[in-house]
């Protein structure tokens, strides 16, 4: 079977959920498993017509005794089942906002300006990945929170939120959170969030906005780290995207290899009467005519520096962190977050919620077909050729690549087995309009989105027909 058969994802992720009743666990992980089916489409869509299971999964996302946050905790369970046998995991850290515009949007929080149609939710995720290959474990915390158009009316400080999502991984992982190193962005660089991490003896890398006062030295960190010696050189790739610059001006940031330099410092901040010590790396792209918004990394950690390749290794914990952006575009885009309907905020979170989880197990498909693409990165080639050569089986079930290969037959393979891996990558790739013109190979999240959607409608053709067959009736 599949890793991605549908009703076997449901299951484990909602089997255990505190649902209060066994017909509605069941109605659970049916409906989740509709859903994940057909991801991106909405609720009535993905029960494909059936009228018994459009009215059933309604009355499921309209059930108050079926509350979003069990089942988030039961999808938060199975992850922590799954992260057990890793050595070293990695817990990324971001916040994103889930916007809405239709009748349901007067109910929800501030985004923007008080004035805008849009409203939504803040979701602050942490996300789980293997520190050895960056493939996505699963998701361990959310914590959903309108915000209020009056800032002086919130609850409390939304800084907090760092601290909570340690908290309650703490509580989820329980002794494995020895290996787990929390990574975030600059918003995180909040000495109350380095301190209670520390103080958990948990270990992170955080990117550091603030030059901080030091103990052992007049100039504050940024300059500090600037008079150190160079560890050593180190080249990324940076991909193409469009960002904005320092002034807050949209611009078409192109594909380069930057070359960094590396420092380290051991250093001490200044913490309201108290000191704080930390591990700092700190990488700077070199000057560069085409480069108008050169590479600066700050990275406080508690991990060790005192080798380039101790270095080097928090570097890659850090660039392992964009993988947080591509589930919130899976979540919103590719399972279609951002488009349900529903007419009261709890039916909408009962419903983003399971969404959140298929966002997912959509990452975890394009990982499944594109490891060997982050292997080669880690230098670790025969590693890479290996899963290439893996019978795709272990990814599609059986009506999937059949149908797969009458699309795109596989070069050179004459047996009736599984064609490799690779080829599925490519072939997925190729439904959904991807045409390999920068010999990157390399789909975008679009084309692989597109092309599995299109095999999935391809497959359920053929399995009715199927169907048909066996009953005798002619086609």
């Amino acid at each position: 079977m599949s890793i991605f058969n549908a009703e076997q994802w449901s299951y484990n992720h909602f089997k255990n959920g505190s649902f209060g009743d066994s017909r509605r666990t069941d109605r659970v992980i049916e409906v989740a498993a509709d859903m994940a089916r057909c991801s991106g489409k909405s609720i009535a869509l993905s029960c494909r017509g059936n009228e018994a299971k459009v009215e059933g999964a309604y009355r499921l996302i309209r059930n108050d005794n079926i509350s979003p946050e069990v089942i988030r905790a039961s999808g938060f369970q199975h992850t922590a089942e799954l992260a057990q046998p890793y050595a070293e995991i990695l817990a990324i850290d971001d916040t994103t906002a889930l916007s809405y515009k239709h009748q349901v949007a007067q109910e929800l929080g501030k985004l923007g300006t008080t004035t805008d149609k849009s409203r939504g939710w803040w979701v602050h995720s942490t996300l789980l990945l293997d520190s050895f290959t960056t493939q996505t474990i699963g998701l361990i915390h959310q914590e959903y929170w309108l915000r209020p158009n009056n800032p002086e009316d919130a609850d409390e400080k939304e800084s907090g939120k760092w601290s909570e999502a340690s908290y309650f991984c703490r509580q989820r992982l329980g002794d494995i959170m020895s290996r787990v190193i929390s990574v975030c962005d600059r918003e995180a660089d909040i000495l109350s969030y380095i301190q209670d991490k520390q103080k958990h003896n948990e270990r992170f890398v955080v990117r550091a906005k603030h030059s901080r006062a030091l103990v052992e030295t007049g100039p504050k960190l940024f300059e500090h780290l600037e008079s150190q010696a160079e560890l050593g050189e180190y080249t990324i790739d940076i991909a193409q995207k469009g960002t904005k610059n320092s002034k807050g001006k949209p611009v078409n940031r192109v594909a380069r290899k930057a070359k960094l330099t590396i420092k380290v410092a051991q250093v001490t901040f200044k913490a309201k009467g108290e000191t704080q010590p930390v591990n700092v790396v700190y990488a700077q792209e070199k000057t560069s005519k085409n480069v108008t918004e050169p590479l600066r990394w700050v990275l406080l950690t508690t991990e060790p520096i005192d080798t380039l390749i101790q270095a080097l290794h928090i570097i890659d914990i850090y660039t392992a962190r964009w993988r947080i952006e591509d589930f919130h575009k899976a979540w919103k885009t590719g399972a279609g977050a951002e488009r349900q309907r529903m007419t009261e905020p709890k039916n909408l979170e009962r419903a983003v919620s399971i969404l959140a989880f298929i966002g997912v197990r959509l990452l975890q498909l394009r990982e499944a077909i594109t490891l060997p693409y982050y292997l080669r990165k880690k230098g670790l080639l025969e590693e890479a050729k290996a899963v290439e050569a893996q019978r795709c089986d272990t990814v599609l079930e059986e009506d999937e690549w059949k149908v797969l290969m009458r699309f795109n037959k596989p070069r050179g393979h004459k047996d009736k087995g599984a064609p490799s891996l690779k080829w599925a990558y490519q072939s997925i790739a190729k439904l959904g309009g991807f045409t390999d013109t920068k010999r990157t190979g390399i789909a975008s999240w679009t084309a692989v989105w597109e092309g599995w959607s299109t095999l999935q409608s391809h497959v359920v053709g053929y399995r009715v027909a199927k169907e048909m067959i066996a009953d005798g009736e002619s086609l």
